[in-house]
């Protein structure tokens, strides 16, 4: 039976763990997966950091820095051929959609396409009213700075959210058709729902939803079911719902497990909780 994660991290994270990329694969094949993901936070376009306006730590250690590709290339390729005879090993990234970025980061997938096989194309920023581009998960407190209207007008924040990943949609049709491609955490946008007493999405937002999952069928492109909220105390719950996990099958598309894990302890968390939701 194939036991798959698909969105893991490493020490290149800058806001994990330090241990090595062994350690990961070690845990995964103790716990029976067939098929490990490593997806690394890929670098952020240099312009992109230039122009940042946010919390300079968010800007420094969201992702790995461009002059450490080698060494994460290396350390990939080293446990490919290390454990390859007892798990498959994937090279992979975790790819930022940026509006207005676009060309930068295609350039990037582009140029790594003949090593990457799987990546996982998440929203991380948004601009808000002031056009700055802001991150959404970094703590309460940034997202209520940037995007006030988080208190009193939560649906348009949402709307925001989902606006952005219909255009990474748009974007991810013009990447190589040789890379598995993979929606990071849908609904990364409730991470701290609790903290704010969030509603659900209201009828429009989930028209907007029905709209995401529709182009990503027609697109065959995959959804990341990511066990990380789980273990958000602001938060309770998978990325995506159980709900749009519902829409999703219906309309056939794979969704594949993610332990999104920063540190070894955290490879295979919610696994049966997040297989159970998604064979009912």
């Amino acid at each position: 039976m194939k036991k798959k994660d698909g969105h893991t991290h490493t020490r290149f994270s800058h806001h994990g763990s330090h241990e090595k990329l062994e350690k990961y694969i070690e845990r995964a094949i103790s716990l029976g997966f067939t098929e490990y993901v490593v997806t690394e936070h890929a670098p952020l376009p240099q312009k992109f950091l230039a122009e940042f306006t946010g919390p300079t730590d968010s800007r420094d250690n969201s992702a790995m820095h461009l002059d450490e590709l080698p060494l994460y290339q290396q350390d990939v390729k080293a446990v490919q051929e290390k454990y390859g005879s007892q798990i498959s090993i994937k090279s992979g990234f975790e790819i930022d959609y940026l509006s207005d970025y676009e060309s930068d980061i295609r350039q990037f997938i582009i140029a790594q396409s003949e090593w990457l096989d799987e990546l996982v194309l998440s929203v991380h920023f948004l601009p808000n009213h002031d056009a700055f581009v802001a991150p959404i998960d970094y703590d309460p407190e940034t997202l209520n700075t940037y995007f006030p209207e988080i208190k009193q007008a939560p649906q348009s924040v949402f709307k925001n959210y989902f606006d952005t990943i219909q255009k990474s949609l748009d974007f991810a049709e013009t990447l190589p058709k040789n890379v598995v491609i993979r929606i990071g955490h849908m609904t990364l946008i409730r991470k701290y729902q609790k903290y704010f007493n969030l509603p659900k999405f209201d009828s429009n937002n989930q028209t907007l939803i029905d709209q995401l999952l529709l182009k990503i069928k027609q697109n065959d492109f995959q959804l990341d079911f990511n066990t990380a909220g789980f273990a958000k105390s602001y938060n309770g719950e998978a990325y995506p719902t159980p709900d749009i996990v519902r829409k999703g099958q219906q309309l056939g598309i794979k969704f594949v497990y993610g332990s999104d894990a920063h540190e070894v302890s955290a490879i295979g968390q919610f696994y049966d909780l997040a297989e159970a939701i998604v064979s009912q």
